[in-house]
């Protein structure tokens, strides 16, 4: 059912960004049919990526998978900065010469967005380092340190290599704890066992300890498979432990 709100929500929010972007003048120019077949063309690609590339495996299904979330990221975008505008300006009842003009600039607006997320998001994580005081911590873990990953979705679009170079990134902060903080891996799609000797290379003191994410807990095939496929993790469900004296680690029911 998940999948059907995901099509319908994709589907509308083309269909507004086009319909707003045929009131420019600058786009006026572009004869109606093809205008029409592009809009065809980026609505079935949305669609086929849901019901076809989800689940598959492979360069193609990849390449989908990529090209539609990037569509579907730039829309969602574009949509936030344009939304406003005309909601301000009256859908361009207001200031109808300035109206077009501050559209045009919302769009463009939101495609620099687009761009600037999908550097943020091929660049190579930034670790980035918090001190905590807990009070009561025994004097013996004064200055322990905690590497936590969280949202790694290994899966289609982020393969083993992508992961070898975080183990090495994480590896080398030295770390006395490792905390996996669910979603692991993306729960469609690839088989996980091509990450599994990746993971199993992550190793501290105190051991290295998971939670369940929604994808773990709510994918498909592929996550039931990471489940019973994680022996070496430490996988917490609603319960408590105590990894040194006088540090605990819990996780509550999802």
């Amino acid at each position: 059912m998940y999948g059907v709100y995901l099509i319908l929500a994709s589907i509308l929010l083309l269909v507004y960004v086009l319909w707003r972007a045929s009131s420019l003048p600058r786009l006026r120019r572009i004869p109606r049919r093809p205008f029409l077949l592009a809009s065809l063309l980026l609505g079935l690609l949305l669609v086929s990526w849901r019901l076809l590339g989800h689940d598959s495996v492979g360069s193609w299904g990849a390449l989908l998978e990529f090209i539609s979330t990037t569509l579907l990221g730039t829309l969602f975008l574009v949509f936030t900065c344009l939304f406003p505008v005309d909601l301000l300006s009256g859908f361009g009842r207001f200031w109808p010469r300035r109206a077009a003009q501050i559209r045009s600039w919302a769009m463009l607006a939101g495609c620099l967005l687009a761009l600037l997320a999908l550097f943020q998001g091929l660049r190579p994580p930034v670790v980035v380092r918090y001190q905590v005081r807990l009070p009561g911590l025994p004097p013996a873990l004064d200055g322990i340190k905690l590497a936590a990953l969280s949202d790694l979705h290994l899966g289609t679009l982020i393969g083993p290599g992508w992961l070898q170079a975080r183990v090495e990134q994480v590896q080398a902060l030295r770390p006395d704890m490792i905390l996996l903080l669910g979603d692991v891996f993306e729960g469609h799609g690839a088989s996980p066992a091509p990450y599994l000797a990746g993971l199993r290379r992550l190793s501290a003191r105190l051991g290295v300890w998971a939670v369940e994410g929604n994808h773990e807990m709510h994918g498909g095939p592929a996550a039931a498979a990471a489940r019973r496929s994680e022996p070496f993790l430490r996988t917490l469900r609603n319960e408590v432990v105590e990894p040194a004296p006088g540090l605990f680690l819990a996780s509550l029911p999802a």
